[in-house]
């Protein structure tokens, strides 16, 4: 199974124990304090209807999500998610043709638009976001 982590597959990526993600939550907030940051993105939920949408391409073997930034004149650089699904080449599953010829509105290949914490982190603190 090493060799399934390596490639563009249903079986890419390992599974971690608490201590290992309390450890990278953490740090990944310390680093940004340490930076000087005070609001920023620390996570963010996308429900199982649109992921499932993403996956139900019969070429999709998995999800990629890139780290992007939304620069839009409020002064405030907000952290996004963009996710798209991904064939076993590594290739994103984006249908270019269709987003031109429909207009961005209409693309239902490419997500965001989850719930960003710490805007809204849920009701209970867990131990990846102690609050």
């Amino acid at each position: 199974m090493e060799d399934a982590k390596k490639g563009f597959n249903k079986h890419a990526g390992t599974f971690i124990t608490l201590a290992t993600g309390e450890k990278y939550t953490r740090e990944f907030r310390k680093h940004e304090k340490d930076k000087g940051k005070k609001d920023f993105t620390i996570a963010a939920f996308f429900g199982s209807a649109k992921l499932e949408h993403l996956l139900s391409n019969p070429e999709a073997v998995g999800l990629r999500i890139y780290y992007g930034l939304d620069v839009d004149g409020d002064g405030k650089k907000d952290k996004k998610f963009v996710i798209v699904a991904v064939d076993e080449n590594g290739r994103d599953l984006i249908d270019t043709e269709k987003h031109l010829s429909k207009g961005e509105k209409d693309g239902d290949d490419i997500l965001d638009g989850g719930v960003y914490c710490p805007v809204n982190c849920g009701p209970t603190p867990s131990p990846l976001n102690p609050q």
